[in-house]
């Protein structure tokens, strides 16, 4: 995690293979399989840049989509992406709402956060799945609708959470643009459908561990710039729609999370410290993601044993970041043209 393998020492220490953290049960078998035959490694690729999402990809899979989460930079993040594949997904801010869209019309794909006030993800899958069996009294609860759960708890036990409540697949936030167009892919031509020809069954759909979240990086940087870059396709005026979002919702959450803590109230604590570090994640805030994650875990476990110190520290790390970011909201320049 953090080594770049392209570094004289790592190449000279003469490694059988290099696995990235976290691992992939994919990437560990194909290693085994390569070391034990003697394979040869295969060759690095020269890197040609980021990858380009397909704008054509919803007129070969065009599907109905409904995005479902509270936060709204996710909310934001996520339409930008499928929005550059070429799809117009509709939004709902919890799972009341997604049901009360589906109750109006029929969707194929829905991305679904697991934490959610009202109704979470969780209740609403099995909400889904039920009324899927009454299609008399539910006509738009057509089969397939493939439920992709997206979630960035660390809690154990949450992929079997989302296996059981009836969840086809599992993206783990951040999102990255890739993981978000090769869900699609996958299930695509199936949600498409306007029957199921056979039965999903949705804990042998899922991948071991779902969708790996992205690799930790070795930059000192408070933000992942290349990241904002990437959501918002190299535009300087979405990029400072989106920083000011951030700060803005960002800001107003850790004011709360600091009274939460001083109120010594855990599940407000935990609830804060999701919502934020989810939003955080996604914008590539690197140091502040960990203080809000040992904050959300203790705020799980009803113990704020150092939760003053890491918000202390939440509220110093998002200081640096605001500095960080204020040269991106400023306007660029006007040029005088001479008459």
């Amino acid at each position: 995690m953090g080594v770049h393998t392209d570094r004289p020492d790592f190449a000279n220490a003469a490694f059988a293979s290099c696995l990235t953290k976290p691992l992939k049960p994919t990437q560990l078998f194909e290693s085994l399989v390569r070391v034990v035959s003697g394979a040869a490694r295969p060759a690095a690729k020269t890197p040609s840049g980021p990858a380009k999402l397909d704008p054509k990809l919803a007129a070969r899979l065009p599907l109905r989509v409904l995005l479902c989460d509270d936060n709204a930079i996710n909310q934001k993040v996520a339409l930008r992406l499928l929005q550059q594949m070429g799809y117009r997904p509709d939004v709902a801010g919890d799972g009341v709402e997604a049901l009360a869209q589906l109750d109006r019309q029929s969707y194929d794909l829905i991305f679904m956060d697991v934490m959610m006030p009202e109704m979470d993800g969780l209740e609403a899958t099995r909400q889904i799945r039920e009324r899927q069996k009454d299609r008399a009294q539910f006509p738009n609860y057509k089969t397939p609708i493939i439920v992709i759960a997206m979630t960035a708890s660390a809690m154990q036990g949450d992929r079997e959470k989302c296996i059981a409540a009836g969840m086809d697949d599992y993206l783990a936030k951040p999102v990255r643009p890739e993981d978000v167009r090769k869900v699609i892919e996958r299930w695509g031509a199936i949600a498409g459908q306007t029957e199921a020809s056979a039965a999903i069954t949705p804990s042998s759909a899922i991948a071991p561990g779902g969708v790996a979240a992205p690799s930790a990086t070795a930059e000192e940087l408070p933000v992942d710039m290349e990241r904002l870059n990437d959501f918002t396709d190299g535009n300087a005026e979405s990029l400072r729609e989106l920083i000011t979002l951030y700060l803005q919702q960002t800001g107003t959450q850790i004011e709360q999370l600091e009274a939460a803590v001083a109120a010594n109230q855990p599940q407000e604590v935990r609830r804060l410290a999701h919502s934020c570090a989810g939003a955080s994640a996604t914008c590539g805030m690197r140091r502040l993601v960990p203080l809000l994650r040992e904050l959300e875990k203790q705020g799980y476990e009803g113990q704020l044993t150092n939760a003053a110190e890491l918000s202390e520290g939440v509220v110093l790390e998002f200081a640096r970041i605001r500095e960080f970011l204020a040269p991106h909201l400023q306007p660029p320049p006007t040029v005088a043209v001479n008459s």
